[in-house]
């Protein structure tokens, strides 16, 4: 899923995990699905002709809804809900936001102006991660861009666009191609992994007492 060297991906993976609580990360797919399944009930009710159109706005409105209140929920601060307006949240060093893919098309999207300067937020962590240059030192990066994906290439029982996955992806910063993507479900599981390697060993020996074996003189 992402063409960076094993280990600049194991690094950027443990710094993911550093920044972002794996609850957010679970709260962000519940989000994406639940503001999904809302928008196709409500948009059901529409005209054939009017449904694909009415589905895109509907879902996205709360879709938006959703998100944005777990970004509230685990402390991200959240930018108000406005329109169309893009909800962008903060944990540690990343910004959050959201972004559809329709059909896995993960070339050409359509990228607003707000989406390309939170790539460019991206640049130290492809030049320490990804395009490692073992002649340049390159500090640790302060800033970032995680989109939260929701992949669009289902359809429901009424002809209506269906989200069938939630990803994790970093873009480029000149957002031409992607630093890191995994399903939410595939990186949850690296919690596990990076809590079994940092925890603690606790278990303290105990050696067995020898008694000096008494004689008659004793």
């Amino acid at each position: 899923m992402t063409n960076t060297p094993a280990a600049g991906l194991k690094e950027l993976e443990q710094l993911i995990i550093h920044h972002i609580p794996r609850d957010a990360l679970m709260a962000f797919e519940d989000a994406y699905y639940g503001g999904d399944t809302k928008g196709r009930a409500q948009a059901s009710a529409f005209a054939l002709g009017h449904r694909p159109s009415a589905a895109g706005q509907v879902k996205h409105f709360y879709t938006n809804e959703s998100f944005h209140e777990a970004l509230q929920t685990h402390g991200a601060e959240p930018t108000p809900l406005r329109g169309t307006r893009l909800v962008v949240g903060q944990l540690g060093i990343f910004n959050v936001a959201r972004l559809n893919v329709p059909g896995h098309k993960w070339v050409n999207l359509q990228r607003g102006a707000t989406r390309k300067k939170l790539a460019e937020l991206n640049d130290s962590i492809g030049r320490k991660y990804v395009q490692c240059d073992l002649f340049t030192e390159v500090s640790e990066p302060t800033g970032g861009t995680i989109f939260i994906v929701g992949v669009v290439d289902g359809v429901d029982e009424n002809g209506i666009a269906q989200l069938t996955q939630v990803m994790l992806a970093l873009p480029a910063a000149d957002m031409k191609s992607w630093l890191y993507r995994s399903t939410i479900a595939d990186f949850l599981k690296l919690y596990e992994q990076h809590d079994a390697s940092v925890q603690p060993d606790n278990a303290q020996p105990i050696l067995k007492t020898h008694t000096k074996k008494q004689t008659g003189n004793d």
